[in-house]
């Protein structure tokens, strides 16, 4: 199995590099993910048997996320795009900054720990890069999937980033590496909030949620269903979208073409810490049906 799955991941890193070689459009981007019709229907389960037939590529991570690489794949089937995420995660963390009990003092007092997380942006406007704030404006559309805040509801929070090289409505500074500054703003897409923290004022179990998950959430918020299931030290998440929402704070994805995508992963870390991949082109020979 694992000798299939590295002679797979070979041959469509070769069909990759040979579409990046043929068509020359794309010089940020390192690697192409090829999202053909899907040859079976798939289903958010985390059960990887339905990707059967799809091939897919190991894209390398770098930064301080504790992840190295993941392996992704694509598909259109009825006119939605599909994606899978592979990456190994030795534990599994599930609670995000929930409140421990402390015997001492009577009360909760919030823990250090972080929920697993990971996210896909696509290009919509101007200079796209993998970086927030490496001195490129540019308009992103973001697929965060989140292990406590979004999965339970079966979704991945969508929302936008906005970089500008000037100041803005609801905008922050960030310095850039090369000693400049970035205005950025990461504003939810419209709908319904997906969570909000909760108090207890009284002991119930000794860990306790910081957060009480929307489970209905609607409008474009929650245009992305999302399942990630961890199991054996890895995390397998499947995310799906429309091609075309429809909505102006997304992206639309054609059914034949190219746009420019970028990951990142999260592995018990705070949201500055992250293991992020160069830029990526996503290649869609789909028909969309």
């Amino acid at each position: 199995m694992l000798k299939d799955n590295l002679s797979r991941l070979a041959g469509a890193a070769a069909v990759s590099c040979l579409v990046m070689a043929g068509t020359g459009t794309n010089a940020n981007a390192s690697q192409a993910l090829i999202a053909s019709t899907a040859p079976q229907e798939i289903t958010l389960d985390g059960n990887t048997a339905d990707w059967d037939g799809v091939a897919g590529i190991m894209v390398p991570l770098s930064g301080k996320g504790g992840v190295n690489s993941v392996e992704m794949r694509a598909a259109i089937k009825d006119g939605r795009i599909y994606v899978l995420a592979i990456w190994d995660d030795s534990s599994q963390n599930i609670l995000h900054k929930p409140y421990k009990w402390n015997e001492g003092a009577g009360e909760y007092k919030k823990d250090k720990q972080k929920e697993d997380r990971f996210a896909l942006s696509l290009r919509m406007s101007g200079t796209f890069s993998a970086s927030k704030i490496d001195g490129s404006p540019f308009e992103a559309d973001v697929w965060h999937w989140k292990a406590s805040r979004s999965n339970p509801a079966g979704i991945a929070h969508d929302k936008m980033w906005k970089v500008s090289k000037k100041p803005f409505e609801k905008a922050k500074e960030w310095p850039t590496p090369n000693g400049g500054v970035v205005y950025l703003a990461r504003i939810s897409d419209e709908g319904d909030r997906l969570y909000k923290p909760v108090k207890y004022s009284v002991k119930r179990d000794d860990i306790m949620s910081r957060y009480e998950v929307n489970l209905t959430a609607s409008g474009s918020i929650a245009d992305v269903q999302a399942k990630g299931v961890w199991r054996n030290g890895r995390w397998y998440l499947e995310m799906a979208r429309d091609l075309d929402t429809g909505h102006s704070d997304d992206a639309a994805i054609p059914a034949s073409g190219s746009i420019e995508i970028a990951v990142a992963a999260f592995n018990n870390v705070d949201g500055r810490k992250h293991s992020v991949s160069e830029v990526l082109t996503l290649r869609t020979y789909g028909s969309g049906s």
